[in-house]
This record gives C-alpha cells, structure tokens and sequence, in this order.
C-alpha cells in the first residue's frame, strides 16, 4: 500500500503505497519516503502509445482462440491467477508491512506467517480483518469494475472519479467507511484542483512540484489487470496501462515498472513464453524490460530498470530498506525476482514477504506475476480465504464474461 504517515519522521521512511493513515498531513513539497532521486529525470515521459483526444480505449474484444498458443482453459487458469495471486500477496503481506527484516523475523520467527491468523495485530495491521486485503487489491477492483462498466474499456476521468469515489468511501460493500492505505503521492494527487477534469495534469503538477523526485510503488500495485484485459494486442496494454498509471503517478519509471509487468502477464497468457522453461523466462524478462524502457528518457533509468528486473538475490533489492522501501522500482525487482526463481507460490512469496519494506506492495506484485506462472489451481488453498472472498468470485466471473472468458 502506499506509505505515509502523521508521523514526520515515519513519513519519510514508509513507502508511499503502503500508507498506515488514511489522511495526508504533509506538505506537497516532502518528498515522500519511497521515492529516490536518481537525478534530474527532465520532463515526463510521453505515453508509449497515446490515445487519440477522447478515446477512452474502446470497448474489449472478445476473446477469440487465435489470440493464443494456450487453451482457453489455461488463459482462464493464468487469469484467475493473476486477480487471486495478487490479493493473496497483498493480504499475507500485511503481516510484516514497515517491518524491517529483523523485526519481521522476531515476530514471526525464519519460516513467517504460515497464514492469515498469525498476523500480528497491533495497531496498523489490527485495522484490517485477517484475511482482507488492502488498498493495492482495492484499487486493482477498481480498475476490474471500471473494464466491466465500459465493457472492456479504460479511461483516466473514469478512473478518477472511481478512485475519488473510494478514497472517501471505500466499498460499501464491505462496510468500510473510506479507502485506507492512500499514500503521499495518491493523497496530494487527489486533492489536486484539477484532479477530476485532468487527472494527468494533477499527477504532472505534484511531480514537478516535489523537484520531480517521486517515483513511488502506488500505481504498479494496482495494474496487473491491465495485462489482462486486451493481452492480445500488447500496444493496447501499454496504452491502457500508462494511461491509468499517469493518473496519479508522473514519474516515467512508475510507467516502466507497470509495462514491464502488464507486458509480462499478457506474454504469458499469450503463451509466447514458457514460464517454467528457463530460456523462455529469460527471454520473457527481456521482452518486458524493453517495453518498460521505451517509456524511460535517461540511460541512468534503463540501468536501474534492467538492475531490479535482473537481480541475483532478494538482498540486492534491499526492500527492507526504510527510506526507500516505497520505491517503485522495488517492487517491479521483487516481482520479477519472484517471476525468474519461484518453484512454489507460498515459498516465494514469504521469503519476499520476510524482507520486510513495503511488504503487501512487493507481494501484491509477486503474487499477480506468480500467479500468471503457475495459474489459479496452484495458489494455496488456505490463503484462498479471503474475508470477502465470494463477493471476489463475483467480480472474477463478470470479468471473465466480459472478456469471452466465460
């Protein structure tokens, strides 16, 4: 989730997704604690592929079987996956959210929560259920409702008003009486004067307002969907992804991080690559980054992309770290070290979970990548319990009927 807090000295060491207050109490001017400046970015990045004036994306097409290698059994498998992967890592997650890796350890001991009723409950973790996911899969249903109210489309006014809609109020389906978890960089966006008529002006504003320092984890927590809907043209997934990135997040490397990931899932479910043969993984990683990169203006970026997209080991990521755990960055490297090494879905994802950080955030994204490689049928079934998990079935099933899924 994105990180922010009434503490000023918390503030700037969360993550700007992973936000334990609900309200912002910061001036626009501090940068916000997940974001690290790799120096002067100079403008914003144009849109990998721009929309023309007023196109909202279209509506979807059906899902047709020339779209892919896979049957449609499996795309369906992949699908569930991806949706259920992610609020599962969102979800476990929690439990060691802010937590360094040695605090998460003396919680939980080496082998961490064995599942959602060890979550310790103090005061941050206490204000969600056991078994509910936070604002990352919140804001990911967002977007799913908004691709089935538009019969497959996407478009930022409508996202906007969405996610304003749920800032203050949550879903009333589950009694919530507002969105908890909004970060800095979210918080400042949605307070814009402009946010509603131009959100992507909003986002620019913010951005450039804090020196262009804030690349924070806010949108490529919420975007996995966006591999989804329309995976078989992948220059409508970057459009669709870019323009729901930008409505909060300005940054070119929060665009980066959200292509190479949007990229990889509709690789997969376009059955292009193998994700269990390691020649094709690889070639799948490279095939995302480039996307990622094309978004990105400086060479220094592209270092930095490929470095976290390619990371030898958990520890090179550092996502423990608590001035820059919210990066965005981060949590594309946790992703895709999840990706590149997992053999099973619960053993990666608490090992990432254990290195403590912005650790719902880095899990939302290694659970929707996970669950894309191994499919819906090889998630635990125990961490399938979610607090609101028949209202998800729901959800689940209307989309995949919009997409021809069904």
């Amino acid at each position: 989730m994105e990180a922010s807090s009434e503490d000023p000295v918390m503030e700037q060491q969360v993550n700007e997704d992973s936000c334990p207050t609900v309200h912002e109490t910061t001036s626009p001017e501090q940068p916000e604690a997940g974001d690290v400046s790799v120096g002067e970015p100079g403008g914003p990045a144009e849109e990998a592929v721009k929309l023309k004036e007023g196109d909202t994306a279209g509506g979807s097409v059906k899902y047709q079987p020339n779209w892919s290698t896979l049957s449609k059994e499996d795309i369906v498998d992949k699908v569930k996956g991806v949706i259920y992967g992610q609020a599962i890592g969102d979800a476990l997650g929690l439990a060691t959210e802010f937590m360094t890796k040695e605090m998460a350890k003396g919680v939980y001991g080496k082998k961490g929560p064995s599942g959602y009723s060890d979550i310790h409950q103090d005061f941050h973790r206490s204000r969600w259920d056991k078994g509910d996911w936070t604002d990352d899969t919140d804001q990911m249903l967002l977007i799913l409702q908004m691709i089935l109210d538009r019969n497959g489309g996407v478009d930022k006014l409508d996202f906007a008003k969405r996610i304003q809609n749920w800032r203050s109020h949550g879903f009333s389906e589950f009694g919530d009486l507002g969105g908890m978890g909004i970060g800095m960089t979210v918080s400042r966006t949605l307070s814009h004067s402009q946010f509603l008529t131009d959100p992507h002006a909003a986002a620019i504003d913010v951005w450039e307002r804090s020196g262009k320092y804030l690349a924070a984890n806010g949108a490529i927590m919420r975007t996995s969907i966006l591999g989804v809907a329309n995976f078989n043209d992948l220059e409508r997934v970057v459009a669709n992804t870019v323009e729901i990135c930008k409505v909060t997040h300005a940054d070119p490397r929060c665009a980066a991080s959200c292509v190479s990931t949007t990229i990889a899932i509709a690789l997969m479910l376009q059955g292009k690559f193998n994700p269990n043969n390691k020649n094709q993984l690889s070639a799948l990683v490279k095939s995302s980054m480039e996307e990622g990169e094309k978004t990105l203006e400086h060479s220094d970026q592209k270092v930095e992309l490929k470095d976290h997209m390619t990371a030898s080991s958990l520890d090179k990521l550092k996502l423990y770290d608590q001035k820059t755990m919210g990066y965005t960055f981060k949590a594309l490297g946790a992703g895709f070290f999840s990706l590149r090494n997992s053999k099973d879905f619960r053993e990666m994802l608490l090992k990432v979970i254990m290195e403590g950080g912005d650790a719902d955030s880095n899990g939302a994204v290694c659970g929707a990548l996970m669950g894309c490689k191994f499919g819906f049928k090889a998630l635990p079934q125990d961490l399938l319990a979610f607090t609101h998990r028949d209202w998800l079935d729901t959800q689940v099933d209307k989309f995949l009927a919009t997409i021809g899924l069904n």
